[in-house]
Formats: C-alpha cells, structure tokens, sequence
C-alpha cells in the first residue's frame, strides 16, 4: 500500500550561510537511508526556511521490500567427503542456518564454489523505521558549529522546537531528539499563538502558505522573491542587477517574503561613488538597489519576513536607517579628503602588519621591489607607484568603518587625485581573487601587484613559521597561492616562481635563515596547491604527478605540459607512446650500467635499424628545439609517436647483448636518449 510521509523539524532561526547545504545533505542522507533499507517511494520533496526543515515523500511502500541474502557456508570441497557424504563442518553450518543440507545449493564464482543458502529479510513496518532514518539523517550532517541547549545532551544547529511526522492521516508517535511528534507545524515567527494543525501529510506545504504565507519551498521562494523584485523597480521604470549570493542570503532568512519600494535622498548619488553606494545598499541593509541603465536611481527594495498592514512603517524605518548609513558615509569621504591619499603614506609607519614582519609601511616598500622584479614592461614606474599607494587606504576613516572597502576606497580617492586610471584600478585589484571562485584582476598592472602582494604575505608567514596546519590555515596561505596561480595562468606570464619566492625572502633581510631551505619549504607548498588546483578541475592525479615530480617552477610550462598530456589521454592517443617508453624503462632497467656519461660513437652504428633510430632522435631534436622554446607540448607530444616504428624495428632487428662491449653499450645509449627525450616532458612512469 503507498502513502505519503511528511517530517517537518521546527527550530530557532537557522543561520543564513549553512541553510541550503543543511537542506540538501538532510534530502541526500535521507535517500540514501531509504535505499538502504530496501524502501521504495515516487518522489521525495524537501522544503526550508529559517525556522523548518522538511521532506515530504509521495507513494511510499508501507513496509520493506523483500530482500533475500545470500549467507555462505564451507567451500564445496570441505563439505562432502570422498563417498559423498556431507562432512561435520557441513552440517554444523545446516544447522546454524536451520536448513538440511540438501535445501542448499551452489554459489560459485572466480575464487572457487562454496555451499550457500538465500535467507529472507526480517520485513519492518515503515512507523519504526522513517523516525530512526530521520534521526541518523539529520545527526549524520557534516557541517560545523554545532550547539547544544537546555539539559539535554542533543546536538544541532540551533534548538529544536517541534517535530511533525506523519503517514497519511496517521501521526507516528516517536520520540526524535528527546521530543514527540504531532500534526501541529511550526508557527511563524510573528505568529506564535497561531497553530496551525495537519489533518493529512499531503496538505503540506499548502496549508502554511494559506495560514500564514509561508512558502516553505526553498526554491520556489527564492523565484517568488526575483520575480517581486523585478515588478517593483518596474513601477518606477528601472531595472535591477540581482546580486545572487544577496538574493540566497535573502532567501534564507525570510520565510514570508514581502518586497517593499523605498528611497533616499538624490543627493547621496552624486557625492558617493556608485560601487560604494552598491556596498552599502547590498552589504550593510541588505537591499536590492535600483538601476536606471548605467545609473543608480535613488530607490531601494527591502524584502520583509512578514505580510503587514503597517508597510509605510516598515519603509519608513529602512529609509531612516539608510539615511542614517549614507549621511556617516558622506562624513567619512569629506573627512578623508582632507588630504591626499599618498599623504597617508607615512601614517603607515605607526600600523604593523605582523609582529617580526615590519609595518605596512615597510609591505610598500617591499612590494615596490617585487613589482619591479616581476615587471618586463615599460610601465615600471607606474606600477611602483601603485605599490607605493597600496596601502594607504587601510588607515582611511572610510576603510576602518568597512574594511571590506579596502583598495575600492584607495582606487576612487586615487582617481580623485588625479593619478592614472592604470594606477588606480590597480589598487583595487590587488586583492583578487578574494576566494577560490573570485573573478582575477581585469589588468596586468593589477595581476603584477596582486601576485606581488599574496607572495609577500606568504613568504612573510613562512619565515616566522605561521605555516598552515591540516586543519588551520588563518592566514589564508593556501588561498594566496592558488590566487597567484590562477593569476599567472590567465596572464600567461612569463615568471619563474622559485625566483620569485627567492627574491620576496630577501628582501626581509633575515640573515640569520637559510633562503635557500625557506625557498624549497615554498615552493613544495606551492605543488601542494597545484596539485590540489588540478584535481579539482578534473585533471588525473597521474597526470598531474607526472609534471610536478619535475624541478620546474614557471607555472605557465606546468600548465601547458599537463594540459597537452591530458588531451592526448582523453584523445585516447598516449598509449601508444607509453608502450614505446616503458619497453624502453624495462630493457634500461636490466643493464644497469651507468651509460650517462658515454656519448654515441656513430661509428658503431651499422644496422640500418640503428641508423633510423638515430636519424629520428636527431630530427626529433631539431624539430622540436623551438617548439620546447615556444612550451609548445601538443606538437612535442605528437611528435612523439614518430618513434613507434623505428624503436619496434630496432627492438625485432637489433641484439642488444652484443658480444662487443662497446657496440652493445652503444645501443643503449640510444636508448637512453630516447627515454631523455620522453622524460624531458614529463616523467611518464607515473603512467604506466
């Protein structure tokens, strides 16, 4: 018989950040139990809101699907004896089964035949079962910051209030989380003495939005909430950019929601600059601001958690608090414009950046070096000058009131002071990427500075052995390193990073430490992080290992060879050049002479088969001389394959074991040189 099942978990206001993920790993646990457990339904339905999570499954089965499982007994060999008669360990297992020994029969497979009998699994009613699944569905989320409240030693993200399971019409009169289940859903926050009943489990979720207007469906919502956005800045004919992680943070702390047109005063456009005016309206109140074209209109969209009568309130509380934000705001600016913004330069002499690392003061001054180092430009001196002006910002009223402002402000006060456009939007692009999925400096002066600018940090926290631990990374080190990554990929810029990590640990001129050990310290976290940066792509380990157990350190030459290796793979066309290159490992491998420092003597060479081998070798050579310049591996490797032919001909056609010393160490010599020329790729015995 099917039915439909209902578990609604109500709770305090759950955090906003970990709604979603809450949601689906509950859904995803869920069905993971009920397959499991041999249960099958039609479709299952989740629903969150700050104060509920829930699932609502259509057409369960009602008990367990028969399940038979297979229980082996002795192989087949130790159960008869030679007159084929069952032996004692036969009947000792028949007997333990409850079976006589010819009820049993045959399983057999690679290993071998063994006795065997299918026993049927003990069916349970779904009432026990769904509350335990729920219960190990929702203790099994992984996420942290857990709490605990009241007496009871019951974990969760927040407190949990009231629990709702029901089959059908039928409430299941368990106990989960030390609470019992009832048919009564959880209340909107602004209704508490509202209860609203269920009189069957298909009347959710319909029967909180007729009650109280609660749309439980998270993405239903979040639809709802995009579309009434869209209508309102309609009414005073503009448009809006929705910012999405905005519109999920939203979403996830509203479970009523409501938009509402306000405004504030025309004159906050022209005296604040746009991007900073967004950061207000969107990061400190948490509204949608509205768009006319290119131009900001002096509009803005609050959404509300609830359904009110008394809206021109509600308005007019946000317009004040707004009013209240924008008029600080525009106290700041005027305060900071006082002087110019590279007369902050020597206040950054009172501001340390870490202990035993300097002040900011002594960051510009070491980024001024990096950025020269890194530059082969012509533009060198505006970007010392962007280095010079990097920081400056950071002591600005406008930045310590919203540090999340940093370079934005430093950009817009350089612009006002008439520096280059170049120079300014460097500033601002020196903390890109801010997090693994940030969009990358738009300009190379922005990419230079901010590599300049991660590595500094990186070498700085290295040296005063602040290295990040398995779990702790608190100065985000590992971020830093794939943001120089990503950086120097997208730029496709020429930069050896061992020099460059080399160079940023001199200039801290701590001579008590070994620059050389700290370098190679960095450079290993550094493959770490490539290695990590590639797999999360989709690359093979293999791959990947095959390049990095290399001493190279241009990221550019990296990226390309692993690049090049993978699309041969995936063209299914790098097998044939591994064939080459370990039957040539394995014969090097059996005389393990050391041959490195013995040249071809040409005179040796008689069979043509040899001949061919060292032609190809030579023409390989200088074919490729340029490419291997140009890091050009998809034509290196095709080129590879030229030696399918010739090294199988030389291996049918040419003894190796010559009686001749110097002829038989001559042919591995060429040998040698063939696996050089594969090795010099990559070191292809990761792959086969």
């Amino acid at each position: 018989m099917k039915k439909t099942f209902l578990v609604e978990i109500g709770t305090e206001e759950l955090p906003a950040r970990i709604l979603y993920n809450v949601i689906t790993i509950f859904y995803e646990n869920f069905i993971h139990a009920l397959h499991l457990n041999n249960i099958e339904y039609k479709k299952i339905y989740y629903f969150a809101t700050p104060r509920r999570l829930a699932l609502k499954i259509l057409d369960i089965d009602s008990s367990q699907k028969i399940k038979k499982i297979l229980k082996k007994g002795p192989s087949l060999k130790n159960s008869f004896d030679k007159d084929g008669m069952p032996t004692k360990s036969a009947c000792s297992w028949a007997n333990h089964m409850g079976i006589k020994i010819h009820e049993a029969h045959q399983f057999t497979n690679k290993k071998g035949a063994w006795l065997a009998y299918h026993v049927e699994q003990k069916q349970e009613k779904i009432e026990i079962l769904l509350p335990q699944i729920t219960e190990m569905s929702l203790t099994t989320i992984n996420i942290k910051n857990l709490m605990r409240w009241e007496e009871n030693n019951i974990k969760f993200f927040r407190p949990i209030r009231n629990i709702v399971m029901m089959l059908d019409d039928e409430i299941i009169n368990k106990k989960i989380f030390n609470i019992d289940s009832k048919n009564k859903v959880h209340h909107h926050i602004s209704f508490k003495e509202k209860k609203i009943y269920l009189n069957h489990a298909q009347e959710y979720p319909s029967v909180l939005l007729k009650h109280s207007n609660i749309i439980a469906d998270y993405n239903i919502r979040k639809e709802q909430i995009k579309k009434n956005i869209k209508e309102i800045a309609k009414q005073v004919n503009g448009y809006t950019q929705i910012n999405l992680n905005l519109l999920e943070e939203i979403n996830s702390i509203v479970e009523s929601p409501k938009g509402m047109l306000a405004n504030f005063k025309k004159k906050y456009i022209t005296c604040i600059p746009n991007e900073i005016l967004v950061y207000i309206i969107e990061q400190q109140q948490k509204c949608f601001p509205i768009y006319n074209k290119t131009k900001l209109l002096p509009y803005f969209i609050v959404i509300t958690n609830i359904h009110s009568k008394k809206e021109n309130q509600i308005i007019f509380g946000n317009e004040t608090v707004m009013e209240a934000r924008l008029s600080d705001v525009m106290f700041f600016l005027k305060k900071d414009r006082k002087i110019k913004l590279l007369d902050y330069l020597p206040l950054l002499k009172k501001v340390l950046f870490y202990k035993d690392l300097g002040t900011l003061y002594d960051k510009t001054i070491r980024l001024q070096s990096l950025v020269n180092f890194i530059s082969n430009s012509n533009n060198k001196i505006d970007l010392i000058k962007s280095a010079v002006l990097s920081k400056c910002d950071l002591i600005t009223e406008m930045v310590c009131e919203f540090p999340e402002l940093q370079g934005v402000i430093g950009m817009h006060y350089a612009i006002q002071d008439q520096e280059k456009y170049e120079i300014a939007l460097a500033i601002k692009e020196q903390y890109l990427p801010a997090f693994s999925e940030d969009i990358l400096p738009s300009s190379l002066m922005g990419s230079i500075l901010s590599i300049s600018d991660k590595i500094d940090t990186l070498c700085g926290m290295f040296l005063i052995n602040q290295i990040p631990l398995s779990n702790k990374d608190p100065f985000a080190l590992r971020r830093a390193a794939v943001g120089i990554i990503r950086i120097i990929i997208d730029t496709n810029m020429s930069l050896d990073l061992e020099s460059l990590v080399y160079n940023s640990i001199k200039i801290y001129n701590k001579k008590e430490l070994d620059y050389i050990l700290t370098t190679k310290k960095i450079i290993n976290f550094f493959k770490l992080r490539l290695l990590s940066f590639y797999q999360k792509q989709g690359y093979n380990i293999k791959v990947i290992q095959s390049v990095l157990s290399f001493q190279i350190t241009d990221i550019v030459d990296i990226d390309k060879r692993i690049k090049a290796i993978s699309n041969l793979k995936k063209e299914k066309k790098l097998k044939s050049i591994l064939l080459i290159i370990k039957r040539i490992s394995n014969i090097l491998t059996v005389y393990k002479k050391d041959i490195s420092n013995i040249k071809i003597n040409t005179n040796l060479i008689q069979i043509e088969e040899e001949k061919n081998l060292f032609k190809e070798i030579n023409s390989f050579n200088n074919d490729t001389k340029k490419l291997f310049m140009e890091k050009n591996y998809k034509i290196i490797l095709s080129k590879l394959k030229n030696f399918e032919k010739p090294v199988n001909n030389f291996f049918d056609q040419v003894k190796i074991n010559h009686c001749n010393i110097e002829i038989k160490n001559n042919r591995l010599i060429l040998l040698k040189k063939i696996k050089n020329i594969f090795f010099k790729i990559a070191k292809f015995s990761y792959l086969y």
